[in-house]
């Protein structure tokens, strides 16, 4: 077995390794199928590179039903289409929050009310069974536009709701503490008295993020806040985001990883629309400056976001041609500098919408609206292993290998640092813990492995 060590500095990474794949289309009946809209995320990436996708759609003469498949080997192969819902009304916009094996769904339905409630299932055994369906609202009007996100047993959901005497739509929120068998009472998180739409969620530690579209300053503007104690409490004032008063600012999406918030969302005041950024770095304490992140005569739209240690991911909706497309940029020093914009759907003659991402180890996955192959639209789904290097899983962790100190020979490699070390494959699953001194690697399948640094070094098994 021959091994050589290569090390390639951080920056270089995405550039070097980052390849999108062909697009694959994942449904295939004839009728509409469509992801959620883009703050809400319908895809989920597991620990063990199971990816989870989630749709709605019209087929057997349904108005809308939600509708499941996975993949178990990081999106090389698909399961059959599982339909999760069986509603006499609308059920649309699922938004899946992923913990270990549990899958927490949640979803807009008509069934019960002509408005629409919010309902909620979970898998505990990663997507194989799921338990019956539960509702999470009882209102006069409609709730709509759930967003959830999970951390171990606590489970977190936002909404709007107009009907509980509000004058307008507000934010409401639940949780469950016991991994969605039991919740709250609903909390009412905006008092300002006009409309409040379209949430969007985020964890990180013990802090929940929440922002949404507010009218209170009568222009559509982002609005946020946060729980410092999961949920328990709130901040008593809300804060603003967006800084122009004269357009409007609509429907924004939220990223966080460690102490680090993204906000992105689109924005009128640069016809017609362009992308807006505003970042925290204290956990929501503070705020940057916005930051346009987007400069197209055309158009950028509905974005969504991801975000893993000091990379962060944004497709977009951007006219070309006269027709939407996906677009896609990233930042690896949390938002500071950005990448040139990347379009992954280039196609004249159809048109492609809703993107929703996830990102897990190195792998970054992507699922929109298609419409290419099908006048009322299909799911299709792209990836790339090896666009997320810099700073994967776990990248806080110490890990240590200086580049002049690593000899390979017989296949073993001698790590003469001081400090123990992860090697992981391309999925980004740990398969090797390396220690100081000796470490037999002979057993390896072939391949290429990262680690050190912000897993700055890659080895190559032959």
């Amino acid at each position: 077995m021959k091994i050589s060590v290569l090390c390639i500095v951080a920056l270089a990474m995405p550039a070097a390794l980052a390849q999108w794949e062909p697009d694959v289309r994942l449904t295939a009946h004839d009728s509409s199928a469509h992801t959620s809209f883009s703050n809400t995320r319908s895809i989920a990436v597991g620990p063990d590179s199971t990816v989870h996708v989630f749709w709605y759609d019209g087929r057997d003469g349904q108005q809308g039903e939600i509708y499941y498949k996975r993949s178990t080997d990081n999106g090389t192969t698909w399961s059959d289409d599982v339909r999760l819902t069986r509603s006499s009304g609308v059920s649309e916009d699922p938004c899946v929050a992923r913990s270990g094996d549990s899958l927490h769904l949640v979803w807009y339905d008509t069934r019960d009310n002509v408005w629409g409630e919010v309902y909620y299932k979970r898998s505990l055994d990663a997507g194989l069974t799921w338990s019956e369906d539960l509702r999470l609202t009882s209102d006069s009007a409609y709730s709509r536009n759930p967003v959830v996100a999970a951390d171990g047993r606590l489970v977190h959901m936002v909404w709007d709701d107009e009907g509980r005497q509000n004058p307008g739509p507000e934010i409401y929120y639940l949780c469950s503490t016991d991994a969605g068998v039991t919740w709250s009472a609903p909390l009412r998180l905006t008092y300002a008295q006009h409309e409040s739409w379209y949430p969007g969620i985020a964890l990180s530690g013990g802090c929940v993020h929440v922002a949404w579209r507010d009218w209170r300053d009568r222009s559509f503007e982002v609005w946020y806040k946060r729980s410092t104690d999961r949920g328990l409490t709130w901040d008593s004032v809300d804060t603003r985001l967006s800084e122009d008063l004269t357009k409007g600012s609509y429907n924004p999406v939220l990223a966080a990883s460690g102490n680090a918030v993204h906000v992105i969302w689109w924005d009128t005041r640069h016809v017609p629309f362009e992308l807006y950024y505003r970042r925290s770095l204290d956990s929501g304490a503070s705020w940057d400056q916005e930051t346009r992140l987007t400069v197209d005569s055309s158009g950028s739209y509905n974005p969504a976001v991801a975000a893993d240690g000091p990379n962060v991911h944004v497709f977009w909706e951007a006219l070309a041609e006269y027709l939407p497309e996906i677009m896609y940029k990233f930042s690896t020093d949390n938002g500071t500098t950005w990448s040139p914009d990347t379009q992954l759907t280039p196609r004249p003659g159809a048109y492609a919408v809703s993107p929703s991402c996830a990102v897990q180890g190195p792998a970054l996955h992507l699922i929109w609206t298609d419409f290419r192959d099908h006048e009322r639209g299909q799911v299709y789904y792209k990836r790339n292993l090896t666009g997320n290097t810099v700073g994967m899983e776990d990248s806080r962790e110490a890990e240590r290998l200086p580049r002049n100190a690593a000899t390979i020979a017989h296949g073993s490699m001698v790590l003469t640092g001081g400090e123990e070390l992860w090697l992981r494959d391309i999925t980004g699953r740990r398969v090797m813990l390396l220690q100081p001194g000796l470490n037999v690697i002979s057993a390896l399948a072939p391949g290429v492995y990262f680690s050190g640094p912000g897993n700055r070094c890659v080895v190559k098994i032959r």
